[in-house]
Parts: structure tokens; C-alpha cells; sequence
């Protein structure tokens, strides 16, 4: 007897046969081990008898949407997670220098002193390693949450299919090249809009002369943000995007990659770089690939910023040297993946069950809404730590 959890009779089929439950469309593109099991979407399929109609039943739908929202919930409390672990640590520096400057002055605290804390609060290494801690707390937890809520296994995320070395070389001379082209292509654009008389800004990670801001800003950009971000944007949220569609998990977690950098010029590379990094995460059913290359750009990106410090005068020519190294290979590697590999496409039932049904869910919209907020509004450490010093 079949269940009757849908309570559809589109969902009965008299042939004797058996719906793949990590393939339910047959999408011979996709990769098959990478999607969790449907059973949790429509039990059914796991009766012999079962078909999946083109056109979901409501039941259906809001399960659907139930997998689409964990995707979208996750990010959101990334974010909420963050800021709020930023605002705490920004109160305890702002008390702790404040109660240290209090004994120094004798109490006798200078009228700007306000502005002197925010100053210095932003230009030390305090900031970074704010930054550092909160989102790398933030990650984490929501890495963890994310997939308990979610029923994926953390071993899920590592099966490293195919994995070789030469597929890792050619995945880096790709991200790489992605970032320069890139890079171009957003220097070309705010160069546009700043003669249309529009500025767009993107963080800045210079160091200056501080060793420790220096240390803790090649920690958080080389290793903090792209192992831990990879476990929430291509671990959680392209995990359950996935359970329809790998083509719409890879282009709807790239987008919130991009939105997540709150920038236009940071989001152009993020959103190109998110569907490489989420193909190859599905192509091998691990996020290593995906760590390492994330690892290379932030890396390169750090080497040539401190370059610029230390000798300015030298790095023009290193970058042009590198530059040709990243454009032959990185060219080369780029048009053999695209001749050799292609994205996976959705089906008509895939498709009927997609991009509609994801725009419907509280879930998504939620992310949508948290860094709409965040892009419109100050920071929320920073409206914090102003009410905090007060004189």
C-alpha cells in the first residue's frame, strides 16, 4: 500500500519498478551521489509503483519549499550570528580600553574621546580580529546547525570523488583566472559609475604598518574565510538548493555568495567564482577542491597587497609576470574544462519544481531581506558600540 502523505493518485504507476531516490528526475547530468535522498521530499518513491507527476502536488510543493528554506535560514543566521558576536566583542574592547584610559587620564576623559575610541577601534588590529573571531565563531556554528537541521552527515560534505592533483592544479589556474579577469572587469565598472558620479566601495583589508593587523588579516582572508565560508555557502546552502536541481543549488548559492559581499565589485567575482567553485564542489562530492582554490585567490590577493606595501616599485613588474602566467594557463585550463565538461541542465520536472517554488520560501527571502537591511542600514556593531561610548 502506497502512503498517503501526498494523498495524490498522480503518484501511483503500475510498473514494477523503482524511482533512484538520489536521481528521482533522471537527469543523466547530474552528479548521482551528491543529492540527498528525495524519500524525504516524497516518501513514496520508495515504493516500487511510484511516479513523480511534471506537475508537483501541493504536498509536494511544501516540502520543497521546507528544503529550499533550510538553504535560506542557515545564511540568514550566518549573518545575524556575526553581527552579533562583532557587536559583543566590540563592547568588550570599547570597556576594557575605556576602564584602562579611565585610570590613565585619572578620569578626566577628553571631550572627542568618542571619536578617538571609534577611530581606533577601526584602524587597529582590534577590528580585524574582531572580524576574525566573529565570523569564524559565526561559520562554524552555523556549518554544525545548518546540517543537523538539515540531516546531511558532515562526512557528506568530504567524499572527495575523483579528486586528483592535476584537477586541482587546473581548478586553481582557473579560480585565478576568474579573479583577474574579473578584477578587470570591476575596475572598468567603478571607473563607469564613478564618471556617472557614483562611488562603489569594498572593503579594505590594508594592514598599514601594524605586523599584528597584518598577521590577522592573512589569517582571516587566507584560511578563516575561505575554509569556514565554504562549509556554510557551499557546504549547507548549495547542499539543500541541490534537492530538486544541482543547476539551480550551483547558480542560487553563487547569488547569495555574491550577495553576502554586500559590494558590487567584490559581488561580480563572488557570483562568477560561486558557480565554479559550486560545479566542482558537485562534480567530486567534496568541498576540498572548492577550499583550495577559494584558499589560492585570497592568497594571491594578500600576497600582492603587502608586495604593494614593501616595495611598490617591484611589484609592477612581478604582476606582469604573473598576469602572463595566469592568462596562458589559466586560458588553456578555462576552454579544456569548458570542451570536456559542461554544468548539469534540469529536466522539465526539475524545472517545474525550481526557481518559482524557491522564490516562495520564507527561507529565501529571509536571506534576501537580512542583507538588503544590512546593505541600507549602518552596522549594527557599529550603531552598538556609538550608544555604548558615550563620552
Amino acid at each position: 500500500m502506497i502512503p498517503n502523505l501526498l494523498d495524490e493518485r498522480a503518484y501511483v504507476n503500475r510498473a514494477d519498478e523503482r524511482i533512484d531516490p538520489h536521481n528521482p528526475f533522471q537527469n543523466p547530468t547530474e552528479e548521482h551521489d551528491y543529492t540527498p535522498d528525495y524519500t524525504e521530499i516524497v516518501p513514496q518513491i520508495a515504493i516500487e509503483g511510484c511516479r513523480i507527476p511534471l506537475i508537483p502536488s501541493p504536498k509536494e510543493k511544501a516540502k520543497i519549499r521546507s528544503a529550499y528554506t533550510l538553504a535560506g535560514v542557515p545564511g540568514a543566521m550566518d549573518f545575524v550570528l556575526a553581527a552579533i558576536f562583532s557587536a559583543l566583542l566590540y563592547f568588550a574592547a570599547a570597556s576594557a580600553l575605556r576602564h584602562f584610559d579611565l585610570q590613565i587620564l585619572d578620569g578626566a576623559l577628553p571631550q572627542n574621546y568618542k571619536s578617538i575610541m571609534r577611530a581606533y577601534l577601526g584602524d587597529s588590529s582590534i577590528s580585524m580580529g574582531i572580524t576574525l573571531l566573529s565570523f569564524l565563531t559565526a561559520n562554524i556554528i552555523t556549518f554544525f546547525v545548518g546540517s543537523r537541521i538539515s540531516h546531511i552527515r558532515v562526512k557528506d560534505y568530504f567524499q572527495d570523488k575523483d579528486l586528483r592533483t592535476g584537477s586541482l592544479l587546473r581548478y586553481i589556474a582557473i579560480g585565478l583566472w576568474l579573479q583577474l579577469l574579473l578584477g578587470f572587469a570591476a575596475q572598468l565598472l567603478s571607473k563607469f559609475f564613478a564618471n556617472s558620479g557614483f562611488t562603489l566601495s569594498s572593503p579594505d583589508f590594508s594592514a598599514g604598518d601594524s605586523t599584528t593587523k597584518l598577521l590577522l588579516t592573512v589569517l582571516y582572508s587566507c584560511f578563516v574565510a575561505p575554509l569556514t565560508e565554504e562549509l556554510v555557502f557551499r557546504g549547507v546552502i548549495l547542499k539543500n538548493f541541490s534537492r530538486v536541481s544541482q543547476r539551480l543549488g550551483i547558480f542560487l548559492s553563487a547569488f547569495f555568495f555574491a550577495l553576502a559581499h554586500e559590494n558590487l565589485p567584490q559581488g561580480i567575482l563572488a557570483f562568477c567564482l560561486g558557480i565554479f567553485l559550486a560545479y566542482i564542489t558537485i562534480s567530486h562530492n567534496s568541498l576540498v577542491p572548492a577550499m583550495v582554490v577559494h584558499f589560492c585567490v585570497n592568497l594571491v590577493n594578500a600576497v600582492f597587497s603587502y608586495l604593494d606595501v614593501i616595495a611598490p616599485n617591484a611589484v609592477g613588474n612581478i604582476n606582469s609576470i604573473y598576469m602572463l602566467c595566469v592568462l596562458l594557463f589559466g586560458t588553456a585550463a578555462f576552454f579544456y574544462t569548458l570542451l570536456t565538461e559542461r554544468l548539469p541542465f534540469s529536466t522539465p520536472h526539475q524545472s517545474f519544481r525550481g526557481l518559482r517554488l524557491a522564490l516562495s520560501s520564507a527561507g529565501v527571502w529571509l536571506l534576501i531581506l537580512v542583507h538588503l537591511v544590512s546593505m541600507t542600514l549602518p552596522k549594527v556593531s557599529t550603531v552598538l558600540s556609538r550608544l555604548f561610548l558615550k563620552g
